[in-house]
């Protein structure tokens, strides 16, 4: 039985690891049959779901990408590559209680996760770090458009480290932490919170 989950393992790791390097047509069906073979595989969680989005975009099916990603988080509940597209997807259609709770499961998935399984740890914690900062951000953006400031600063707070330097996220983040915190300091006559 050890040999047959070593085989097992073997072949998720070659399908993952030629779709990495494949065409986006083959790395499709490559990640298709990953998929199929095990929906819960280590590789799909740990970057194959990044790579299957990113054929799909390049080979004219980003349309299909966010029904994927539905459909695979039923078994990877907590894969950030998925969390991120649907967040993403809802923030842009403007689905602000849907966009909040896909960046709340984001951002508890990446806390969660510290260790890589099968990725270099270098490229799983730039990862994670991308998926703290626009979890953080998507959750502040729509606390902001709810006025709820207090969860504004506090999410808000979290992603300026992992923004640092995305003048797109940075800007918007800064003016949303700033009326955070004029109308918490104006609610709490705090002047000096109200100045900063």
């Amino acid at each position: 039985m050890a040999y047959v989950r070593e085989v097992d393992q073997f072949s998720e790791y070659s399908l993952y690891s030629a779709a990495v390097e494949a065409e986006p047509a083959t790395a499709i069906d490559m990640l298709t049959a990953l998929e199929e073979q095990n929906p819960k595989s280590n590789y799909l969680d740990e970057g194959g779901y990044a790579r299957y989005f990113q054929a799909l975009e390049q080979s004219g099916g980003a349309a299909k990408v966010t029904g994927i990603a539905e459909k695979a988080l039923k078994n990877l509940p907590d894969c950030e590559d998925l969390l991120l597209v649907l967040a993403n997807a809802a923030l842009s259609k403007q689905q602000n209680s849907q966009a909040l709770r896909y960046a709340q499961q984001l951002v508890a998935a990446a806390n969660k996760h510290t260790k890589a399984k099968v990725m270099p740890q270098a490229d799983f914690e730039r990862r994670r770090a991308t998926a703290l900062g626009r979890g953080y951000w998507i959750a502040g953006m729509v606390n902001a458009a709810n006025n709820q400031y207090f969860e504004t600063d506090r999410n808000l707070r979290a992603a300026l480290p992992y923004i640092k330097g995305n003048n797109a996220m940075a800007g918007p983040a800064l003016f949303a932490l700033g009326v955070a915190n004029y109308q918490l300091g104006a609610q709490t006559n705090n002047k000096s919170r109200v100045l900063e």
